[in-house]
């Protein structure tokens, strides 16, 4: 029995290899094909605005260029990847001080004054990553110098941060968490993709209050003091 079990699997597997050879025989006469394909790659011709960084995805609710709002938007390509809204400015007003406060050897913090409509409006950073096949992306921010060479050592604080993203699940990831320290010594990292943030994400805070700025009191002089937060938007390797 065992001898003709074999026999018969072996018979079916002989006969099941002859019908597939004369399956794919074809005709070159009666039988061609035709080739067909497509591409796809990142569209980096096609500028868009970006969207409304407090609800990414939908329309901006005011002009941009409205000094009521406090966002710089950039336009960039649809399918590459841009640093699509950042705050315009950061105002920290003008304060009297005396000698006892320069001498005090402490820290003096100034929270922002709304130069805006922050109750309509939040200030935010966003970016825009349309690319198809990477997905690495890190945003760095650093305090300039100021242009009067002084207040040497100062911080700027961002709390109360939260993230918002175009698509469910795609936030994107804030390095020091919901208050950030960014310092004039180096960039630190504010924001990255967790691992994907497509379309527009950001990074927002509600009042204008949550913007510090801290400057070591020893460092005060007379005048006004201008500088930069510089933010850098750098793709990653994936």
């Amino acid at each position: 029995m065992r001898n003709l079990k074999l026999f018969s699997v072996l018979a079916l597997a002989v006969f099941a290899t002859t019908v597939a050879n004369e399956v794919v025989k074809a005709d070159p006469l009666l039988d061609r094909s035709t080739a067909g394909s497509i591409e796809f790659d990142d569209d980096t011709t096609t500028i868009i605005t970006p969207t409304d960084p407090e609800n990414p995805g939908s329309v901006l609710p005011v002009t941009p260029t409205d000094p009521a709002y406090p966002g710089d938007v950039i336009p960039g390509p649809s399918g590459g990847l841009f640093l699509a809204t950042i705050p315009k400015t950061f105002n920290f007003g003008s304060h009297k001080i005396g000698a006892t406060d320069i001498f005090s050897g402490g820290i003096l913090t100034y929270a922002q004054e709304a130069s805006f409509d922050d109750k309509t409006y939040s200030q935010a950073v966003s970016v825009h990553d349309g690319r198809i096949s990477k997905h690495d992306w890190m945003l760095t921010a650093q305090l300039s110098a100021f242009d009067s060479g002084k207040l040497t050592g100062s911080t700027i604080t961002i709390d109360q941060v939260k993230t918002v993203s175009q698509f469910a699940n795609q936030e994107p990831l804030l390095i020091q968490g919901a208050k950030t320290e960014i310092t004039q010594t180096s960039p630190v990292n504010f924001l990255k993709s967790n691992p994907k943030a497509k379309g527009d994400t950001s990074a927002v805070w509600t009042d204008a209050s949550d913007v510090k700025i801290h400057i070591p009191a020893d460092k005060i002089t007379k005048g006004v003091h201008k500088a930069t937060v510089d933010w850098t938007l750098v793709a990653g390797a994936n």
